[in-house]
């Protein structure tokens, strides 16, 4: 697993929202987002791969 996946998930278990903002070949911008007002607070770029199924 990637550090960026780990991020993503340790994001994703503390109620953070995702979504991606950019894709380019095989790699996906993921934007972490606050749960209560989706505000952004910082970016990660994973493989396409590594993408959880939703967010």
């Amino acid at each position: 697993m990637s550090t960026a996946r780990a991020a993503l998930d340790r994001w994703i278990a503390s109620g953070g929202q995702w979504d991606v903002v950019a894709e380019s070949g095989d790699r996906v911008t993921v934007a972490l987002c606050t749960c209560d007002g989706g505000e952004e607070m910082d970016r990660v770029v994973l493989l396409r791969d590594e993408l959880p199924e939703a967010g």
